[in-house]
């Protein structure tokens, strides 16, 4: 049979669980390979959470609502998370959001100290119309005019932030407009501690395609594209990923999710863990020493998560603290506070058709921490994921519910005031009164949940891409090319980038 081996995974959030679900994949209970998931929680899939609830309004009206209190929504183009839908038969619990639907047309921005929401614009007639055209047309024709600028090249180790970044293409009234709500909607974090290279290297990659133009880097892409798909014809797929006819479910679709909501993904991976003979998981129980140990034909080898490094130590024949490993502590988190709003059914609409609002930093900068509701955002939930929800009324015709997510905190801090305390919701409600342009107080709503979470999205601060090369070389030294640390603070912080950086390290071995 040759030499046994045995896996241990730190961490069952996204990463942890694909990384396990890919390795007893290509290791099944035949080989002898033992895998071990170390989750200090009670529960696996980090934070995702999926939760359903039922709501009656005054008159009698009942539904049963779904509730996300972490990611909601996915995009087709990761190809690892589509594979694992296939491989788990999970095709029948989608949900999808037609790219023509108002859902994936409509998205907004509220300009803070100003009354209602402005659409952002999504063709040349719309941008022609937009108040925002202002900012746009003259930051398009700046990057676009750009000869032989600065360029963030892939055999360059520079870096800069988004912002600077951004401003450096388009201008500061761009960045702060457009680059710090974007990053605000992600990262929940200050577009000026952002690393560019580390959350947008696609742009940088346009700028150097570009000869420092990203605008025209993105045009010179789009046309490769067409080329290229017209010599390879239609449909072409990536043969490594196992997709099924996933990718043909996927076309025009703008955004997907599942009708019991995310945790259906997390769940499916961590029951097939568990039907695994040869599969451990271990709730509630953090590691205390990382070791790595070879004993005659057994070879141990150690992943790290990332979301569990700072407490954790290693031993490799004398202990040594796992903080020596250089930057893993480099980059702070971002925590925010998620607020699940549901409206009762109303002739009126409470907001516009569409995804929901993101809301740029504030001018001249952030209050100081802890004197504002810090809102970042507000995701319309019954537009763009409308399906989830189950309606009892006998008249299909009747009005629904209305689904909100509001997301505060971040670079703002904790909201103030507290969500604890009685002056919180009226603040809140008065807030989204203001954003989304009502006139009257919105009605009282039916179901508010408050969920903070400390700590809950790593900030790839400037020079990120080149310390974590560091810390891959160094754990690969101290603790041989078994050894991998992978996770939201590594790689990128989407469900996407979690799922594909467990499969990658999974498939390397």
């Amino acid at each position: 049979m040759g030499s046994s081996r045995s896996f241990t995974v730190l961490g069952g959030g996204l990463s942890g669980l694909s990384a396990a679900f890919h390795l007893s994949r290509r290791f099944p209970a035949r080989t002898g390979t033992r895998i071990t998931i170390v989750e200090k929680s009670s529960r696996l899939g980090g934070w995702v959470q999926s939760e359903r609830v039922r709501v009656k309004d005054k008159h009698g009206h009942e539904a049963e609502i779904l509730l996300e209190s972490g990611p909601r929504t996915l995009r087709p183009a990761s190809k690892a998370i589509l594979e694992i839908i296939h491989l788990l038969n999970l095709e029948s619990s989608l949900l999808t959001v037609s790219r023509n639907a108002p859902a994936a047309r409509n998205r907004f921005l509220h300009l803070p100290g100003t009354k209602g929401l402005l659409t952002i614009p999504g063709s040349l007639p719309a941008l022609l119309v937009s108040p925002l055209a202002k900012i746009l047309v003259p930051a398009m024709y700046r990057d676009f005019r750009r000869i032989n600028g600065t360029v963030l090249n892939a055999s360059s180790p520079n870096d800069e932030s988004v912002d600077a970044f951004f401003t450096r293409h388009f201008g500061p009234e761009f960045a702060r407009t457009f680059g710090s709500a974007l990053i605000h909607g992600i990262y929940a974090t200050d577009s000026r501690l952002l690393s560019v290279r580390a959350a947008f290297g696609a742009a940088c990659r346009l700028e150097e395609s570009g000869n420092g133009s990203v605008v025209r880097g993105a045009l010179s892409e789009m046309m490769s594209s067409l080329r290229k798909r017209k010599s390879q014809g239609n449909g072409a797929t990536e043969e490594t990923y196992d997709m099924g006819d996933i990718a043909h479910l996927m076309k025009g679709v703008s955004v997907y999710s599942f009708r019991d909501g995310m945790q259906t993904l997390t769940d499916a991976m961590a029951n097939r863990l568990r039907q695994q003979e040869n599969v451990e998981i271990i709730h509630g129980d953090g590691a205390a020493s990382l070791t790595k140990t070879i004993d005659g034909f057994q070879a141990s080898f150690l992943w790290l998560y990332e979301g569990q490094l700072s407490h954790a130590s290693t031993s490799l024949g004398n202990p040594s603290p796992i903080s020596s490993l250089p930057h893993v502590l480099a980059n702070p988190s971002s925590s925010v506070t998620v607020v699940n709003i549901v409206f009762p059914p109303s002739d009126t609409p409470i907001h516009p058709e569409g995804f929901g609002y993101l809301i740029p930093r504030p001018k001249p900068d952030y209050p100081s921490q802890g004197t504002t509701l810090g809102m970042l955002g507000t995701v319309f939930d019954s537009c763009s994921l409308g399906g989830q929800d189950i309606s009892f009324s006998a008249d299909r015709r009747s009005p629904k519910f209305t689904k909100v997510t509001v997301m505060l905190g971040g670079p703002y801090g904790p909201p103030s005031p507290d969500p604890s305390s009685p002056e919180f919701l009226p603040a809140l409600l008065a807030t989204l009164q203001q954003h989304l342009g009502h006139s009257e107080p919105l009605p009282e709503p039916c179901l508010v949940r408050v969920r903070q979470h400390r700590d809950c999205i790593p900030t790839p601060t400037v020079g990120h891409v080149a310390r974590m090369a560091e810390l891959r070389k160094a754990v690969q030294k101290k603790l041989g090319q078994g050894a991998a640390v992978i996770g939201a603070g590594v790689g990128g912080v989407s469900v996407g980038d979690c799922i594909e950086s467990g499969r990658r390290v999974a498939m390397e071995f």
